[in-house]
């Protein structure tokens, strides 16, 4: 079986060194997708630079860190713990706001992920996911990346967030890693990326994408890289 990986760098147009990372990691290393911020400063660079990197695929990042915030891996918390309906249209409008301002900047949808990972809300799910499906483009989803049972229910992932996928029937790798691991059997996965020049561990993300014993471990172990377009 050929194992299939999606290399996926987070936070394009985020700001100018970002970007440029992103870009460099690319041409460089091994990354085939990237997500990009519609809000953020280094948006109209990431404009202007994408069009020379055809095969760099592109989804859109969704950024709802002025409405709530999760938080990161293994304190799978947020400062609010529900969705009110105010916020829920606060974020259906900020959605398709950051969506349309993607799509008439000339970018093309290969799918959907956010910012803190705010899409893994219960509440805020199936709103993405409707999209996704709208749009027919995968969705990243976080399995076994999270410790869920200390977030709002027990077996979160089993018993809510799942069926919510299926209900949609919507695409997606099969697991979410934000390192290389070439051990579990698996048909498609995510590795989550996030290069830079400055902070170290983005640096260090950069490096490891440009590695080129990467590159022979992927050919060792029988991997494909490809994009979530290609799911």
């Amino acid at each position: 079986m050929i194992k299939k990986i999606i290399i996926n760098a987070d936070d394009f147009g985020r700001n100018k060194e970002n970007n440029e990372a992103i870009i460099f990691t690319h041409k460089y290393g091994i990354l085939s997708s990237t997500t990009v911020m519609t809000e953020r400063n280094g948006f109209d660079h990431a404009v202007t630079i994408i069009k020379a990197y055809p095969n760099l695929k592109t989804g859109l990042h969704i950024d709802l860190d002025a409405i709530f915030i999760m938080r990161e891996p293994n304190r799978f918390f947020k400062k609010i713990h529900k969705i009110t309906p105010v916020m829920k249209q606060q974020i259906k409008d900020s959605i398709n706001k950051q969506l349309d301002k993607f799509l008439k900047a000339g970018f093309t949808l290969s799918h959907l992920d956010s910012h803190h990972h705010a899409h893994m809300h219960p509440d805020v799910l199936p709103l993405v996911a409707q999209k996704a499906k709208d749009l027919n483009v995968p969705i990243r989803f976080h399995n076994g990346y999270y410790d869920c049972s200390k977030f709002l229910y027990r077996n979160l992932e089993k018993n809510v967030l799942v069926p919510i996928l299926k209900e949609f029937n919507l695409k997606y790798p099969h697991f979410l890693r934000d390192k290389f691991d070439f051990s579990p059997n698996y048909e498609s996965g995510e590795i989550m990326m996030h290069p830079g020049f400055v902070e170290r561990y983005r640096a260090f993300d950069l490096a490891k994408c440009c590695d080129p014993e990467l590159k022979r471990q992927i050919k060792k172990n029988n991997i494909k890289v490809i994009s979530f377009a290609d799911l």
